[in-house]
């Protein structure tokens, strides 16, 4: 009333500890969760008595626990034999509590691996280590993200994006502009211009087009070369100039230097 703001404080008034410990034992709960997310109704095994005792230690208990508290309701009866149901998260008050557990499971996941760690094997060029770290980061996290056909290379991108923006104190980093005779993905342009700058491709790879992530290479660096993408870096004096090649499919990366 104070501050004139609707906002759900309830839900910051009792611990989601166990949710956030299934969350990160378990697979299967984060790829259902995301699905909820997206506003799907999921299929799960309900079990009525729930015991709290060990129930990290069996993921089907949590959505015993989650419909009874209020965080999920039911909205189909799948298999009643089964204890089979259809749920949905309940309001936009949940949604935006789950959001904020799985974007703390997403940063600790980050942390995990060390991203300054990554940020300087890329920008010192020690780039088989960066390509290591690289895949282990894509590995833990693209095994619980939807991603779209349509969309694949947008969601690629932004994930780059969003870990590359650590080296916003020395580096501008610029996306989809225009250079040469196109548009690069991402270009990362030092401050210090003896420093190395880059140029990002992304590529997923298509099926009707490409049979190997070799071949989605391949075409990616011929994007590069053709269209001239570092043209505005050589304008301006750069010279120690790295063109970078990320070709996906799924949660398998693979990455090639020009």
């Amino acid at each position: 009333m104070k501050n004139r703001q609707l906002i759900p404080y309830w839900t910051n008034t009792s611990s989601n500890d166990i949710i956030k410990l299934i969350l990160k034992r378990s697979t299967t709960v984060k790829e259902k969760i995301e699905r909820l997310l997206k506003d799907e109704t999921i299929e799960v095994i309900i079990d009525q008595e729930t015991v709290i005792m060990g129930i990290e230690q069996n993921e089907d208990n949590i959505w015993g626990l989650l419909v009874g508290t209020g965080y999920l309701k039911i909205v189909e009866t799948i298999n009643l034999v089964e204890s089979r149901y259809g749920v949905k998260i309940v309001n936009h008050e949940i949604k935006t509590l789950f959001q904020g557990i799985v974007r703390e499971w997403f940063q600790d996941k980050v942390m995990g691996n060390d991203l300054n760690s990554i940020l300087k094997d890329l920008v010192t060029l020690n780039l088989e280590e960066f390509e290591k770290k690289f895949e282990i980061l894509v590995k833990e996290m693209f095994s619980y993200m939807d991603v779209g056909e349509s969309t694949a290379e947008n969601f690629y991108h932004a994930f780059v994006l969003g870990i590359l923006v650590g080296l916003k104190d020395s580096y501008y980093v610029n996306s989809n502009r225009e250079s040469g005779f196109g548009r690069y993905d991402i270009m990362l342009e030092p401050k210090d211009k003896k420093a190395n700058s880059f140029i990002i491709e992304f590529k997923v790879l298509e099926n009707k087009k490409e049979k190997t992530m070799e071949e989605t290479i391949a075409n990616a660096k011929k994007q590069i070369e053709e269209k001239k993408y570092e043209a505005n870096l050589k304008e301006r004096g750069y010279t120690n100039i790295t063109k970078m090649v990320f070709a996906f499919k799924g949660k398998e990366v693979k990455m090639e230097v020009i």
